[in-house]
Parts: C-alpha cells; sequence; structure tokens
C-alpha cells in the first residue's frame, strides 16, 4: 500500500466525519418524496402503499426466523416443503425493497460493531492472517474496517429514516451470531457479508420505481462493491473476478445469510431499558413530592412565625397604647 493510499483514505475518513445528522435527513427526504410521487394522488394507492409497507416488516423477519421455525415445526417441514419468499415483482413496493436493503445492512453493521468491539488496532497488527504485509498496512486493514462499518451505520440511518418517512415500520435489528473469534475471523467474514450486499443489491435493483431510489441503491451498491474488493483482496482472492458481478434473488440471501442470524433480538433488553426509564420518572416523582412537602412546611412555618409576631407585637403595642391612654 502506498502513500497514495494512504492519503485516499484519510480523505475518505474526513470527508465521513464531515457528513452531518442534516446531511443524512436531507438525502432521506429526497427519497421519500421521489417515491410518493410514484404513489400519484390516489387514495387506493396510498392505503395498498402502508399495508404492504406493515407487511415488510414481517416477511422480512422470515431472514432471522428460518432456523427457529424449522425447530419448532420439524415435522410439519417433514410434510410440506419450505415456502420461498416471495419475490419484489409479486407483492412490494419500494418500501419493501427499502426494508429488504435495511435489514442487510443492519447486519452488517452489527457485524462491523462486534468485531470493533472484540478487537483493536493493535490485535490486527499482531494477526498472524496479515504478516505478509508489513506494520503500516496491517494498521490500513483495520482503519477500512473502521470505514467499512462507518459507512454501514449511515446506510442504516438514511434507510430507517426514508421507511419511517413514508409511514412504514423500519426492518429492526436481529439477533446475531457471527461467531467472531480471530482478526482473520473477521477478514473472512466481512469478505463473505459484503460480496452477499453486492449480489443483493443488483437483484433487487430491478424492482424499484422512485428514480432517487435507484440512485441511492446504486450509490450504496458501488460502495458495498468497494468494500468487496478490499476485503477480496485482503484475503488473497481478486477484488474483480468477473467482467459482470452475480446478482442473488431474495431467497438466494435468505440461504446466504441464515448463517448469521439467530432469531429476533432479546426483547429482555427492551423490557429492561422501559423499566429503567419507568424507576426514573418515579424517582423525579417522588423528588417533586419530598420538594414540595418541604416547602409547604417552611413556608407554612415562616408565615405562621411571621404572621403570628407580627399581629402579636402588633396587637399588644395597640391596645397597651390605648389603654393607658384611657386611665
Amino acid at each position: 500500500m502506498t502513500e497514495r493510499d494512504t492519503t485516499t483514505e484519510a480523505e475518505t475518513t474526513t470527508e465521513l466525519d464531515a457528513m452531518t445528522e442534516s446531511d443524512t435527513t436531507e438525502r432521506a427526504e429526497r427519497i421519500a418524496d421521489s417515491i410518493r410521487s410514484q404513489l400519484g394522488d390516489d387514495e387506493d394507492s396510498r392505503r395498498g402503499f402502508l399495508a404492504k409497507s406493515a407487511v415488510a416488516g414481517g416477511a422480512l423477519l422470515a431472514l432471522g426466523g428460518g432456523t427457529t421455525a424449522a425447530e419448532e415445526h420439524e415435522e410439519e417441514e417433514e410434510e410440506e416443503p419450505e415456502e420461498e419468499m416471495t419475490p419484489f415483482a409479486d407483492r412490494g413496493t419500494d418500501v419493501d425493497v427499502l426494508n429488504y436493503a435495511l435489514t442487510l445492512e443492519n447486519l452488517e453493521d452489527a457485524f462491523y460493531r462486534e468485531s470493533l468491539e472484540t478487537f483493536d488496532e493493535e490485535d490486527f497488527v499482531e494477526s498472524d492472517a496479515l504478516a505478509e504485509y508489513d506494520e503500516e498496512a496491517r494498521s490500513e486493514v483495520y482503519d477500512f474496517v473502521v470505514v467499512a462499518g462507518e459507512h454501514e451505520s449511515v446506510h442504516v440511518d438514511v434507510l430507517t429514516q426514508v421507511v419511517e418517512i413514508l409511514g412504514g415500520d423500519p426492518a429492526m435489528e436481529l439477533e446475531y451470531d457471527f461467531g467472531i473469534e480471530s482478526v482473520e475471523d473477521v477478514l473472512a467474514i466481512a469478505q463473505t457479508v459484503e460480496n452477499i450486499g453486492v449480489a443483493a443489491y443488483a437483484g433487487a435493483a430491478p424492482y424499484i420505481e422512485s428514480p432517487d431510489l435507484v440512485s441511492a441503491a446504486v450509490s450504496i451498491h458501488s460502495v458495498e462493491a468497494r468494500h468487496a474488493a478490499t476485503f477480496n483482496r485482503i484475503n488473497g482472492d481478486s477484488p474483480f473476478p468477473d467482467a459482470f458481478d452475480p446478482s442473488m434473488s431474495q431467497q438466494e440471501v435468505l440461504d446466504a445469510a441464515d448463517g448469521f442470524i439467530v432469531g429476533p433480538a432479546d426483547e429482555g433488553e427492551e423490557d429492561e431499558d422501559e423499566e429503567d426509564e419507568e424507576y426514573e420518572e418515579d424517582e423525579e416523582d417522588d423528588n417533586g413530592d419530598d420538594n414540595g412537602d418541604d416547602n409547604g412546611d417552611d413556608n407554612g412555618d415562616d408565615n405562621g412565625d411571621d404572621n403570628g409576631d407580627d399581629n402579636g407585637d402588633d396587637n399588644g403595642d395597640d391596645n397597651g397604647d390605648d389603654n393607658g391612654d384611657d386611665d
């Protein structure tokens, strides 16, 4: 890796850091406006769109529920073949494509998060998986992982906002098991998930109707392809093996990603968060009552003492003076 490569990477990181929340929101709103324009003013189309957007979340949950469902209904599956996911052409709208993409981006985002929580730059520098590279290059590989993770996080933010703006339910992050035990695992899995992402976007693109969503999907697809090429090269494979990248159907993506997905996220953590919030609210209420009682007592005592003293003094003086004069 040359000095020029290092400079280019630094510039990329700087540009990413410069991206503000308003930039992300602006992009999401532009995509949403374009999708709305495809619906027109027909009320039936709007109702159909929102209904399908609600269905999208449940249908995409199949990406994580296949293994669990198979265990729970093993006998039924022996009698009936497993149903494949319904293709976009038969049931979908752009919001289905958005949630499909969001499901993949959630997976990638979670993978990079876990990887960087598990291993730091020193682990990459000392890894046998990168022994053929010098120390500077090994540090750059770590930087590649960091930047790729940041990209996936931005993708998640934009896609989530678009679905919400359109009134749909964004596909939520699932529970994953990447089986990460070494830096070598990180690099191998990064290559796998990035190549799945490239093929998945290529397979979904023909079903997109909104021009702005097409533009966004293509721009994300090209970034995923850059990630895939980088990790191909790091793992000793060609960064550009074919003249045409293959596409994957929804069912093929399901089969490829199923090994990483355990099922829906653990709801226990969400319940704990809600309980913590309720506890904090109760504490605030208790503090409010205590303050109210203290203030009431203090004010009462002060007012009582003041009024008593004032009235006593005034009455005493007045009565004394009046009686003395009369006598």
